[in-house]
């Protein structure tokens, strides 16, 4: 039996009814959409310029000239979309199968046929879909922390273009969420630290191996507890917000960014109102600053998703333009059906296009990240219960 070229409307109607029912039960929501913004790209990649401010104004005395002073172009950041979604689904099996569900007169009874496929197939799809969405955005946090870059971010692979850069490295030169060792700098001077910031403590990590340099960096691998958000949140601030020509820029963060699997802990910290002792000697309990309401600056919004790495944490501006998810400017139908006239089959098919920009790295900052973006940190095998307790000397 083979069906008529008005299938694929029938689909798209019974489909639309699908995709609101499935807005009801919640079953498409993506929580990465409340941490990043998305921008359209007309083709499959765009790029951007960093734009490097003049330095700090300076006046002048009476009759002298007006000094001159100029901006110019930074780093060129570049975003790509590419399919990141692929399948077909025979359907001439399944006419076979329920063929006399689906009987109408000798023919097919291409409205019921049509109601069924949306229902079971355009289902899936579209179920299927709002899963691989909220991966392929928690992967830009995963893959975000492998020091000598990732493919996932590599706009050359990604899209096939060789006008774009080959290389799963930020313009800097580092990866965007970077260490020390692989430390950011800024375009004008390439300078790696700003001028006034210092060091929130003496080491970066738990087994206390990496300097606190106080720069241009924004990973740390400390465990999910008080003291280390604080030392995370204080580095934000202070030593991380600088521009392109090292002038201090005032951004607080309110988002925390968690894995499912440490949610529990997380909301142990942020509401609790007071914090025990976590030094070694101390008995005084400590007012929660993340649980005071009035205090600007420290209200954090938690967002936990089970597709960031277990243990690892980020603190954050959302919808800052730091890390962008890229879409196609014109959409297509992700769905399209045909027949193969050879053997007489007959198929539906599933495509659609994902990408990213990684933009300003200045806009978010890890407690913990993933060296290869599948392994969880482990903060040198110290117990989850000793996490509260600062090391001394970290």
């Amino acid at each position: 039996m083979l069906l008529t070229s008005q299938f694929l409307e029938l689909f798209r109607r019974e489909n639309y009814a699908v995709t609101l029912a499935l807005n009801e039960e919640r079953q498409l929501e993506n929580v990465m959409d409340s941490v990043l913004s998305k921008r359209t790209i007309d083709g499959i990649w765009d790029k951007e310029y960093s734009m490097v401010p003049m330095g700090e104004l300076s006046g002048r005395e009476e009759a002298e000239p007006i000094p001159q002073t100029n901006m110019t172009m930074g780093y060129t950041v570049y975003g790509s979309i590419c399919s990141e979604a692929s399948s077909k689904i025979g359907l001439s099996k399944e006419l076979k199968l329920r063929g006399k569900e689906f009987s109408s007169a000798g023919g097919v009874d291409e409205p019921k046929f049509a109601g069924y496929i949306a229902d079971t197939i355009g289902r899936a799809y579209q179920v299927r879909w709002a899963q691989k969405q909220r991966k392929l955005a928690a992967k830009m946090f995963n893959f975000g922390g492998i020091q000598a870059g990732h493919n996932f971010f590599n706009h050359r692979l990604r899209c096939g273009s060789s006008d774009v850069p080959n290389s799963g490295l930020m313009p800097d030169g580092s990866p965007y969420f970077a260490r020390p060792a692989a430390v950011h700098h800024s375009y004008s001077a390439a300078a790696t630290v700003g001028v006034g910031s210092s060091a929130t403590g003496n080491f970066i990590d738990y087994s206390m191996t990496i300097a606190d340099t106080g720069g241009y960096f924004n990973a740390f691998d400390l465990p999910p507890s008080y003291w280390a958000l604080k030392r995370v949140v204080n580095h934000y601030v202070n030593n991380m917000q600088y521009d392109e020509n090292d002038e201090a820029e005032d951004l607080w963060p309110d988002t925390l960014l968690v894995s499912a699997a440490n949610y529990t802990t997380w909301l142990e910290i942020l509401k609790s109102k007071f914090i025990e002792p976590g030094v070694a000697g101390s008995t005084t309990n400590i007012e929660n600053i993340f649980g005071m309401a009035q205090v600007e600056g420290f209200n954090l919004k938690l967002i936990p998703s089970r597709d960031i790495l277990r243990n690892t944490w980020f603190v954050g501006k959302a919808h800052s333009q730091g890390m962008l998810i890229c879409e196609p400017q014109q959409k297509d139908d992700p769905f399209a059906y045909w027949k193969n006239e050879e053997d007489r089959t007959q198929w539906i098919s599933y495509e659609n296009d994902w990408g990213l920009m990684q933009r300003d790295w200045r806009k978010w900052c890890a407690g913990a990240i993933s060296l290869d973006g599948t392994t969880a940190p482990t903060f040198g095998g110290i117990s989850e219960s000793a996490w509260n307790t600062m090391p001394a000397g970290i």
